[in-house]
């Protein structure tokens, strides 16, 4: 989950993990139309304010940027950043916050962060409180888990879940070994125990990054992005397919195992497609679900590069996607809102 630039942009506008059916594409719904000006929006976070229903989306660079709405729909308004005085862990990139996960616990906003440089395991999630979300509110905690070169792991893309045990527990990692999730203690700020596994592609480069896991009846679903995030070329794209599309797999436990719908284990390259490339929607990813009390719906939340922007694959333009969800299944099925 690693965005290429720091600045805000001008406008908003199968079973298995590999490529996707070519016709597959046309049954993807069209993110919900975004009005008024428009930002650079890369691994959002979709919260409502408790007390007055207002939406705070969250994004990697701008030091955390804050962007507001009263409507799903916007306008959305850039109003500031968690960090504005960067992070307080020492690390390269404390001054470039990537993958905020932003949610309510304990009468207090929670927002876990990455700190790191693109392309290295040096990297580490820290967590800002906030009592409204609002700039200027959040108190930097530091430190919460780190990663060095030659680790299992990469500490980057946190996601906290709260799972139906009432344990806490955060899912991160980028590449490596990918996805790993490690016990929280109950302040939510140290960690009990050792990272263990919950995703792995054997495959190339292993892609796989920006977990979140989201609870829906009996179930946890751990969703993942896999493949080439950013950074393209739109003379040398990659093969359709290895670009940024969404994976998701069910437990009954939020400490896995996570296995897709025909009963792979996420483990071993399992994985049920959720989202990929579609129309105007290229490279989606940097996924989230949140639920919308206005609605009462459950919403899928992520990024896209827009094909039809003023330099087409062009992930300066990354934009903010937002659809329904069908869980009638058992299974997430995106639908348009």
């Amino acid at each position: 989950m690693r965005g290429p630039l720091s600045a805000v942009i001008l406008s908003l506008a199968c079973s298995a993990i590999g490529v996707p059916a070519p016709d597959a594409a046309a049954a993807y719904p069209n993110p919900l139309a975004l009005q008024g000006p428009s930002f650079f929006v890369h691994d959002p976070s979709l919260v409502q304010r408790q007390s007055d229903g207002k939406y705070f989306l969250f994004t990697t660079h701008d030091k955390g940027g804050i962007l507001t709405a009263t409507q799903l729909a916007g306008p959305w308004t850039e109003v500031g950043s968690i960090l504005p005085n960067d992070s307080t862990i020492q690390l390269p990139g404390r001054d470039d916050i990537w993958a905020p996960d932003v949610s309510y616990h304990n009468g207090q906003y929670y927002a876990y962060y990455s700190v790191s440089t693109f392309g290295s395991q040096n990297s580490g999630i820290g967590l800002a409180t906030s009592p409204t979300m609002d700039p200027g509110t959040w108190t930097d905690h530091g430190l919460v888990i780190q990663s060095t070169t030659g680790a299992q792991y990469n500490c980057i893309d946190p996601n906290l879940i709260v799972g139906g045990d009432g344990v806490p527990r955060l899912s991160f990692g980028s590449f490596w070994n990918d996805i790993f999730q490690v016990q929280l203690g109950s302040n939510l700020q140290s960690t009990v125990g050792s990272p263990a596994q919950l995703s792995y592609n054997a495959t190339g480069s292993h892609a796989e990054e920006g977990s979140f896991i989201w609870q829906r009846g009996s179930y946890h679903y751990l969703f993942i992005s896999s493949g080439t995030c950013c950074g393209f070329d739109p003379n040398n794209l990659p093969a359709p397919g290895d670009e940024y599309k969404v994976f998701v797999g069910r437990s009954s436990s939020p400490n896995g195992p996570f296995v897709d719908k025909s009963g792979v284990d996420m483990r071993k390259t399992g994985g049920t497609l959720v989202l990929a490339s579609h129309g105007n929607v290229y490279a989606p990813g940097g996924q989230a679900v949140f639920h919308d009390t206005k609605s009462n719906k459950d919403i899928f939340v992520y990024h896209y590069v827009p094909v039809n922007s003023p330099s087409p694959y062009n992930d300066s333009y990354a934009t903010l996607g937002l659809n329904g969800i069908d869980w009638s299944s058992g299974w997430p099925v995106l639908t348009s809102l």
